[in-house]
């Protein structure tokens, strides 16, 4: 990299010659060896120190442009109710993550004693020893229904408002705009309980009255009396989960804050950094902006990484059942795929710099580019910013990144564009002005 970005030393002077302002060449007498002339010297290491200053800068850049990353993850994902609401959504969507919240939510419903309750208080007395081996059957029952329920559009929206809901009330406690105290004890919670009473209801609608009447025949009305009634009255607080507690509200504010500041920060601090380093890269700054781009790939390539390795460590340790596995990764891949789009988002912007660069260099296939372009670049402008500007509206209408679906992304492309094409223009009229392409 140093190599690259130096401006290089100047040629050495042969050997034994002296030069007019260095003076006479001096021995050293401890070591035999001559003694450079301070002038010499500080023309060496010069471009030296600028070399491992512009490749420091880099590296540097690189690194906080990793960590800048993660920070602008987690404040989209966690801090806006907008993509967690549908990534959220997207997870109940996924058959594994329907099989784990559907057992969870049976777990819930059998939990609180209900169903049990409601079928002994509507069986004979000789046949009241039966509920706990019906109560049991049903369960079963319920975890092979339960998939099936939560896929439902109904229960979907539910899902979706509930965490909607949940999200909005924790931004609104740590923005300070609520009190903690008087959200439902002082505690906020994603309530799932509609979800488990819509499970109660498909169960007694459809399976229990199937299954009661397989063991007792003989009880037909009795029993489908009682799985009418299963889980439709369920304690308030089924369902509920904690997401924060008051004694941790404190804490959460430190860190949303943090989350904040670092996602504000640090890319702006990441750019700043590749920016001195294409402007201490005198002589070399086509290959400083070839390099930045390389840095947006190595950015990309790395956080992509993190993420694979990063999710099968963390769900193998969070995750000890190993048949809940599968849905923690589902659950891990689709928590994260914000992240993947800005990771692959870095890739693209990357490599785009470095086609630039490229098209900006010496070599052959680049100087035969740019002589193909001079023409119209020089003398119908209008087309060669068209040609630019119809490839963006394309990719604006496609919307493959979050940033081409934001109007202060879109305006800063269009600058870059602008200052791109005309130093391209610029380039092209020295190069190969209209006596030279007559000639060639």
């Amino acid at each position: 990299m140093s190599d690259e970005l130096g401006t290089g030393a100047p040629d050495a002077e042969p050997e034994g010659s002296v030069t007019p302002d260095s003076g006479p060449v001096t021995a050293d007498s401890g070591s035999g060896a001559a003694a450079v002339p301070d002038g010499v010297a500080s023309e060496v290491d010069g471009p030296r120190r600028r070399r491992w200053l512009v490749g420091g800068l880099f590296v540097l850049a690189t690194l906080v442009g990793v960590v800048a990353v993660l920070a602008v993850w987690a404040n989209r994902q966690a801090l806006n109710t907008n993509n967690w609401t549908t990534t959220s959504s997207r997870l109940l969507a996924n058959p594994e993550v329907q099989s784990a919240v559907g057992s969870y939510a049976v777990a819930q419903l059998f939990a609180s004693g209900v169903p049990q309750a409601e079928i002994k208080s509507v069986l004979p007395q000789k046949l009241q020893a039966v509920a706990g081996p019906l109560s049991s059957g049903l369960e079963q029952l319920a975890e092979k229904v339960a998939p099936r329920v939560l896929a439902s559009a109904q229960v979907q929206t539910l899902w979706r408002e509930a965490n909607r809901s949940a999200h909005a009330t924790l931004l609104k406690i740590i923005n300070g705009g609520g009190s903690l105290a008087s959200t439902n004890g002082g505690v906020v919670t994603l309530n799932l309980h509609a979800i488990v009473d819509q499970l109660a209801s498909a169960l007694g609608a459809q399976s229990a009255v199937s299954a009661a009447r397989s063991q007792l025949a003989g009880n037909a009305g009795a029993v489908q009396g009682a799985a009418g009634k299963v889980g439709i009255t369920l304690p308030p607080a089924t369902g509920e989960l904690v997401i924060m507690r008051s004694s941790q509200l404190k804490t959460v504010q430190d860190i949303a804050a943090d989350i904040k500041g670092l996602a504000l920060v640090l890319p702006i601090l990441s750019l700043l950094l590749f920016a001195l380093a294409i402007w201490f890269a005198r002589g070399r700054r086509r290959q400083a902006l070839r390099l930045t781009g390389w840095c947006f790939v190595g950015v990309g390539l790395l956080v992509l990484l993190a993420r694979r390795l990063g999710g099968n460590a963390i769900v193998d340790g969070l995750v000890k059942n190993p048949d809940n596995r599968p849905a923690g990764h589902e659950v891990w891949t689709i928590g994260t795929s914000l992240l993947y789009s800005i990771a692959v988002a870095l890739l693209a912007y990357g490599l785009v710099l470095v086609v630039a660069a490229w098209v900006a260099g010496d070599t052959r296939p680049a100087v035969a580019v740019r002589r193909w372009l001079a023409p119209t670049l020089r003398e119908r402008p209008a087309a060669a910013y068209g040609a630019v500007f119809g490839v963006l509206l394309l990719v604006i209408v496609w919307g493959p990144t979050a940033a081409t679906r934001q109007i202060a992304y879109i305006v800063l492309f269009v600058v870059l564009l602008v200052l791109g094409v005309e130093a391209l223009r610029r380039q092209t009229a020295r190069e190969f002005p209209p006596a030279h392409i007559e000639g060639t």
